[in-house]
Order: structure tokens, then C-alpha cells, then sequence
């Protein structure tokens, strides 16, 4: 994936275009994603049975979903926020860019060279890559949430029907943004920020963290070492799932649109409240 290039008139860099590309193919389950999230269940459970034979109840599949958007708005309406979705992936590529100009971080190291390093020395490594990629991570959060607080939005509309933050010459963000400031104030950019970063952030350091306890004190195998990073992101990302479901459920909570009050979903105090009931 990484020695992919592309042509040299294409005015986008290889990376952002293909994130670009996988967010636009795979929108729909994102979509999908962010309605569970919400609690919004249109499909009844299905009769099934456990492996030991026993009778239980399944939700309806990602792919069950989909479909049951494709029925009621369309193959198109599978891509409902999926402009300001890309957007914000950009925002988040520059910012991190200018981030990494202004703070660069710690230059790579042959293998030779890491294994010469003390511990002492591989620690205050470790530290201070985590540290810059960290505030790095803070900083692409803070920047693009308006516009994934926009997104978010758009696709909740689809629980009530609404059509403020879709439609129209600007594909929704002029109606999304003039909803958001009579509804929130400027400060309604940022719903949702706070769970949004920790879980981010949570994620990042405890994926560094385990990569490098491991990989430092556990395994000797560097061709397993490789792998490490892998599970260690999978289960940081399981660990802090709660925290990406509380920013999306802020983010539409008091919005003005059906999907963020009661029966729907209760009026929230704050983001702990939200967590706390989920």
C-alpha cells in the first residue's frame, strides 16, 4: 500500500487520496456505524440459536442495514454525509502535516542503531514520540471536529427525516452549518469534542504503550514483533468503542433533529452522563 504512486498530475498526495478513496467506497457501512451508535434500530431481531442450540435473539447485520438505507433513500442515500465526512479527513491530513513541520517528530532509526540504544535512551525515545503524536492527534481533533460534528448530523437525519444538513448546491454544508448556529451557537461546532479526543488519544497511547511494553520486555522474535502494533490497536480500540459512542451520541444530542430527544434519546447533562448510561 505504501509504494503505491500516483501520477504526477494528480494535485493530492498518495496517502490522502487513498484514504479518500476507502472512505468514499466504504461510507455506507460508516453510515451504518453511526446509526447503531445512535441507538436508531429500524430492523427487528431475528429467531436464531447459539452454537450450543439454544434460542436467542440477533440484531440485523451491517450489510442488513445498508440495505434497509438503500430501500428507504436509494443507492445515493448511502453516501448521506459522506462530503463532509471526506473534508474533515483532509482537514485532518493538512493540520497534521503543518503540525509535523512545526514539531517534527524524532527521526527514524535503523535497526542497528535502535538496538545500540540503552533502555534509558529507548524510554525517553518512546516518551517523546508518543508525546508529539499525541498533541499531533489533539490538534487534527480539535480542527476537524465541525466538520465531523456536520457529518454525524447529516447522516442522523435519516432517523427523523429531516433534510437540514443534506441537499442543495453546497451538499448540505451551508444548511448545516446556519442548523448548528441557531440551534447551539458556535460552540455546536464542537459537540462531542471531549469524549471524541479522549477516545483518540486513548487509543493512540495505549496502542503505543502495548507495541512497546511488548515488543521491549516480551517478545524476542522481531518477525513477530511486527504484529504486535496490530493487537495492540484492535484491542485499545475495543477498550475506548464506549467513548466514540458517547461522541456521537453528544453530537446529535439537542441538535434539532429528532434523533437527539426523547423517546430517542434522553436529554444528557453532559458527555459523562452519556457515558454513564450507556
Amino acid at each position: 500500500m505504501n509504494n503505491i504512486e500516483l501520477p504526477a498530475e494528480v494535485p493530492i498526495p498518495t496517502g490522502l487520496a487513498l484514504r479518500l478513496g476507502a472512505s468514499f467506497a466504504f461510507h455506507p457501512f460508516e453510515y451504518s456505524k453511526v446509526l447503531i451508535q445512535l441507538g436508531h434500530e429500524p430492523l427487528a431481531p431475528r429467531n436464531t440459536k447459539t452454537l450450543l442450540g439454544r434460542p436467542a435473539l440477533a440484531y440485523p447485520s451491517v450489510f442488513q442495514y445498508c440495505g434497509h438505507i438503500r430501500k428507504r433513500d436509494g443507492v445515493l442515500g448511502m453516501w448521506r454525509g459522506v462530503t463532509p465526512k471526506m473534508l474533515s479527513l483532509a482537514v485532518q491530513h493538512l493540520a497534521g502535516n503543518k503540525f509535523n513541520e512545526i514539531y517534527p517528530p524524532e527521526p527514524e532509526l535503523k535497526e542497528e542503531e535502535e538496538d545500540a540504544l540503552t533502555m534509558e535512551e529507548r524510554k525517553e525515545r518512546f516518551i517523546k514520540i508518543t508525546l508529539q503524536a499525541i498533541a499531533c492527534k489533539m490538534t487534527c481533533v480539535v480542527v476537524s471536529q465541525p466538520l465531523q460534528v456536520l457529518a454525524i448530523r447529516s447522516m442522523a437525519e435519516f432517523v427523523g427525516g429531516e433534510d437540514k444538513f443534506s441537499g442543495g448546491l453546497t451538499m448540505g454544508l451551508y444548511g448545516g452549518v446556519v442548523s448548528i448556529l441557531n440551534e447551539n451557537g458556535i460552540l455546536g461546532f464542537w459537540s462531542g469534542l471531549i469524549p471524541r479526543m479522549l477516545g483518540e488519544v486513548g487509543i493512540l497511547g495505549i496502542t503505543a504503550s502495548l507495541t512497546f511494553l511488548v515488543n521491549t520486555y516480551l517478545l524476542e522474535d522481531k518477525e513477530m514483533a511486527q504484529y504486535t502494533g496490530h493487537v495492540a490497536g484492535f484491542l485499545a480500540g475495543s477498550l475506548c468503542y464506549p467513548l466514540q459512542v458517547t461522541s456521537t451520541c453528544m453530537t446529535v444530542s439537542r441538535s434539532g433533529l429528532m434523533a437527539g430527544y426523547p423517546p430517542r434519546m434522553p436529554l444528557y447533562t453532559g458527555w459523562l452522563d452519556c457515558l454513564s448510561h450507556l
